[in-house]
């Protein structure tokens, strides 16, 4: 439940199809994310968002995204857009018109930290836009019963979905490759090219791609990073020799809401 005028969710959506490919403009960046806030109507105050760079690079902050918001139809989550780095269609935009309950336009070139700081990663604030994002109010599905995809809505609280379509040609590529063909059984990943410390952090979900982003294989979560070893959690996939290994969450969300 609520328990002050404002409420933070972090959400992390998943890039888990060519996500070491450029994008091209109206690609799925990713499909419906669900998040959790407490429920009632509430207004969309801000949003920050850090999004990967690429080798190790600070290179996507100027892009764009279009955000889509979404709640249920009788009960039903949205529909599937598609999946990441592919052209959503005309099929796929029409089923899930009637769930849609706002847009918001995240233009990096007006929202980025210009100077790239953070020198591997970019942040979207408040930027230089003299327009921020105005109030919109929000309310999703208090009584969302969940489905194979999604979790039901916990008592007091609402479920919303978010998807991104990017306006722009976004890399989450690492140039961090496998060095020798990986077994199932070993914890640890040797990294040859780009140094793994200046691309992951711990925490981090990682996913191994071939280098034509095909072949995905989710590994798990990083719990330590050398320039050329990252260490996981849980015994991964047999991973080929250059595969390039990528944060599964490439961008992160931070939405702010006032009830």
């Amino acid at each position: 439940m609520i328990k002050g005028k404002y409420h933070l969710a972090t959400i992390k959506p998943n890039i888990d199809k060519a996500g070491n490919v450029a994008f091209d403009a109206d690609d799925v960046l990713f499909d419906w994310t669900a998040f959790q806030i407490p429920r009632g109507g509430c207004t969309l105050q801000s949003l920050t968002a850090i999004v990967a760079g690429t080798n190790g690079v600070a290179a996507n902050g100027g892009l764009g995204v279009d955000l889509y918001f979404a709640t249920t139809v009788n009960g039903v989550a949205p529909p599937s857009l598609g999946d990441s780095n592919t052209a959503m269609g005309a099929i796929l935009a029409s089923a899930a018109r009637p769930y849609i309950i706002h847009y918001q336009l995240c233009q990096g070139s007006k929202k980025e930290d210009a100077g790239d700081g953070m020198v591997a990663f970019n942040v979207w604030g408040a930027g230089n836009d003299s327009y921020n994002y105005p109030c919109q109010v929000l309310e999703g599905d208090a009584n969302f019963k969940g489905d194979t995809n999604y979790t039901a809505t916990v008592t007091g609280y609402q479920t919303i979905w978010i998807a991104g379509v990017a306006q722009g040609a976004f890399d989450f590529g690492t140039g961090c490759d496998v060095a020798g063909a990986h077994s199932a059984d070993d914890l640890t990943i040797v990294i040859n090219n780009v140094d793994a410390d200046d691309v992951f952090a711990i925490g981090d979900t990682i996913i191994a791609f071939d280098a034509d982003g095909s072949g995905e294989t989710t590994i798990g979560d990083v719990t330590a990073v050398a320039a050329d070893l990252i260490t996981v959690d849980a015994a991964p996939n047999i991973i080929a020799n250059d595969d390039e290994i990528c944060n599964l969450n490439p961008i992160v969300l931070k939405l702010g809401f006032e009830y």
